[in-house]
């Protein structure tokens, strides 16, 4: 394994012999986390997860070094490549190590039984590239195995970063706030959120962008509140604004993708008699897709909105589990970016 790594890294030292592997090895001002020790030559490793990267603890681990010796830098940040680029070291992220890792053919079961298991802690602990979402996702929210919580909990918020970065810089400039939500004991769903910043007056700052996944699929959508939490007249913003730029509404939801959903619900507080931010439950009163999308449709919306008193809308895309692109990493999030910028215009449409 240890020649597959140097290969496909396209790392050269004489390794004619069998190596040690050491931890902690002292050398001159500094300590490397490990080293791989030939007779001739050795690869000193410097780790930083969370740490950030530190120029001149690097700079004395390379004044240590013998002549054919090798300081490999591994970290959880592509852009620590940039800032060590200077220094004679080899740099490698860590989604890179688990590409090359899940690439590899074990020779034997134990190998087997090593690498599986250390592929696995790479994705609990969040350091394993974006793959795409298998059936074990899924299958997890009908198990609650709690030792998977952590890993479709890391797919889940990777998969959702790689989208927001993918974006344009419109929109993140306007929804800066990133978060996942808050995952129970037995979770029926695992979400991530795309908001406003929270901290400023805005009367539509509740209304977001959503990745969610659960047992049947996973989906991508945008999430339209009334215009207040707290508003109590029936026939709120987006009532009057579909109503007052009726053609232009109906020209927004023609020009999105007809394999979206357009559902709308009546929200109502879980608890209590206040509808507030954590306390708010969505109950469907009509599901639609926008496949057609003629007058009566448009109609059909301003009869729910004028008769919904605290009206909710999702409108988005829905990605089955068993979907070929769930596995294909680069095009599922290719998706995601779309979805998000075409429903960017609902949101604007409502906010202008």
């Amino acid at each position: 394994m240890l020649n597959y790594f140097l290969d496909y890294f396209k790392i050269e030292i004489k390794n004619t012999t069998t190596p040690q592997f050491l931890l902690q090895v002292s050398i001159v001002k500094g300590r490397p986390d490990a080293v791989i020790k030939f007779v001739n030559s050795s690869i000193y490793i410097e780790n930083k997860v969370s740490a950030p990267v530190d120029k001149t603890q690097l700079t004395n681990h390379l004044k240590a070094l013998n002549k054919n010796d090798l300081l490999l830098l591994i970290t959880n940040n592509i852009q620590d490549n940039e800032t060590v680029k200077d220094l004679d070291i080899i740099y490698i992220n860590w989604n890179e190590i688990y590409r090359c890792l899940k690439n590899y053919i074990p020779t034997n079961r134990n190998e087997k039984f090593l690498l599986e298991q250390f592929l696995n802690y790479l994705e609990v602990i969040g350091l394993s590239e974006f793959t795409g979402f298998s059936n074990d996702d899924f299958d997890f929210f009908i198990n609650n195995i709690e030792d998977y919580k952590p890993i479709i909990r890391n797919k889940i918020e990777k998969f959702a970063n790689l989208v927001y970065e993918s974006l344009n810089h419109e929109i993140k400039s306007v929804y800066i706030d990133k978060h996942l939500g808050i995952i129970s004991k037995n979770p029926e769903v695992i979400w991530f959120g795309i908001r406003k910043n929270q901290k400023l007056k805005d009367v539509f700052k509740h209304c977001n962008f959503t990745i969610e996944i659960d047992a049947d699929a996973l989906r991508i959508y945008t999430v339209i509140r009334d215009g207040k939490y707290n508003q109590k007249k029936p026939i709120g913003i987006l009532y009057k604004k579909i109503k007052n730029n009726y053609d232009e509404f109906l020209s927004l939801l023609k020009s999105l993708d007809n394999k979206y959903f357009f559902n709308i619900s009546k929200r109502v507080p879980k608890t209590g008699k206040t509808i507030r931010p954590g306390n708010e439950k969505w109950i469907l009163q009509s599901m639609l897709t926008l496949e057609i999308i003629t007058d009566e449709t448009i109609d059909y919306l301003l009869v729910l909105l004028k008769k919904i008193e605290f009206p909710g809308i999702h409108i988005g895309l829905i990605i089955k589990r068993g979907d070929k692109i769930l596995q294909e990493p680069e095009k599922l999030i290719a998706v995601g970016k779309k979805v998000i910028e075409e429903e960017y215009k609902v949101l604007k449409f409502l906010e202008s």
